[in-house]
């Protein structure tokens, strides 16, 4: 039954990359968009639980502690996603993502569960730490994009994206013309933004994260049931994202980009519109969310998130291509195999 519940943690993570695409495409690669994302989402897996659960949620204070550590890796990462969405395609963000939920759980199960990994998990947790910097540094196949996928993020507003596509194709034009360019130089190495950098790390980390507080919660003392841990984060995370927007400028910004720019208010067609994308993102999250806490009852950690997290960072790459038309760079692909060779020795 955990390998059942393993499938399906699987499946569920790998498409809810889709929807946070979706809503990046939608409502730009903004603080502001990541943080409604985060709201939205929070409200509808809420009411998804909160009905499941029977009105009714049991606390401990594990629970509240994890849960807050839970909530507030979980708003960095989704903004974190939105952001690094604007600047790369879903593969890449996902692949940061996800590795972050092998290599912390790693450690965390070795230094404070008590794990002892085989030497295969060794050598394979090098492999993993080594596909971290190869999509940074090896180059981009002749004629391809430095930011495979930009393109497709580049379509969140119509009226905002094309300008800057224009002054991106003359950017590059003149780029290209200019002795010593990055652009398909002869013998250079394109570089990865440095927004996208920043917003690998924060995904590597805050994933991690979530995944280390998701199984310290579930092996606590006074554990309370998979539901109820859901229901309690996804509280602690709107009670943040509500103080965000209530204590900073966030809430003075309008959510679309067109919108920044002309003042006006979200239509309400379009505002249902991402909230129906947060509800199948909300759907898809809380599904692999259980499955991923019914494992983490019996399945040892530092097995549990590198097997999850392989079949995600290959599915969400096929699915980037097949829904997005993204096509990974060379360095994106000999990055996720090297992950998968590590991978693969985690099961030794």
């Amino acid at each position: 039954m955990p390998y059942v519940f393993l499938a399906g943690a699987c499946i569920c993570f790998s498409l809810q990359f889709i929807f946070t695409k979706l809503f990046q495409n939608r409502a730009g690669g903004t603080i502001a968009a990541g943080t409604w994302n985060s709201i939205l989402s929070g409200v509808a897996m809420f009411a998804i639980f909160f009905v499941m659960n029977g009105f009714a949620i049991s606390f401990s204070a594990s629970s509240v502690l994890f849960g807050l550590v839970y909530s507030v890796s979980s708003i960095v990462c989704t903004v974190a996603s939105v952001i690094g969405l604007s600047c790369a395609g879903v593969g890449l963000i996902t692949f940061y993502t996800l590795l972050g939920g092998m290599v912390l759980p790693f450690a965390y199960g070795i230094l404070f569960l008590g794990e002892r990994p085989s030497v295969f998990r060794w050598i394979g947790a090098a492999l993993l730490l080594a596909a971290l910097v190869i999509p940074l540094v090896i180059p981009a196949a002749s004629g391809s994009l430095v930011g495979q996928g930009a393109s497709d993020a580049q379509s969140t507003s119509k009226t905002q994206d094309t300008s800057e596509a224009q002054g991106d194709s003359k950017a590059q034009g003149s780029r290209s013309n200019t002795p010593g360019s990055r652009s398909n130089t002869p013998g250079s190495v394109p570089r990865r933004p440095l927004k996208l950098i920043l917003c690998s790390a924060a995904v590597f980390l805050s994933n991690g994260f979530v995944s280390i507080s998701t199984t310290a919660a579930m092996r606590a003392n006074d554990a309370v049931g998979e539901r109820d841990f859901l229901l309690t984060a996804t509280m602690i995370k709107i009670a943040i994202c509500l103080a965000l927007l209530a204590f900073t400028g966030i809430r003075r910004r309008a959510l679309l980009p067109e919108d920044q720019k002309t003042g006006s208010a979200v239509s309400p067609t379009v505002f249902l519109l991402l909230f129906a994308i947060c509800c199948g993102y909300a759907a898809l999250n809380g599904a692999g969310n259980i499955f991923n806490l019914s494992c983490a009852r019996t399945m040892d950690a530092s097995l549990q998130y590198p097997v999850i997290s392989a079949a995600c960072i290959i599915l969400s790459a096929l699915f980037g291509l097949l829904f997005f038309k993204e096509k990974p760079r060379r360095g994106d692909v000999i990055g996720i195999a090297v992950s998968m060779a590590g991978i693969i020795l985690f099961a030794f």
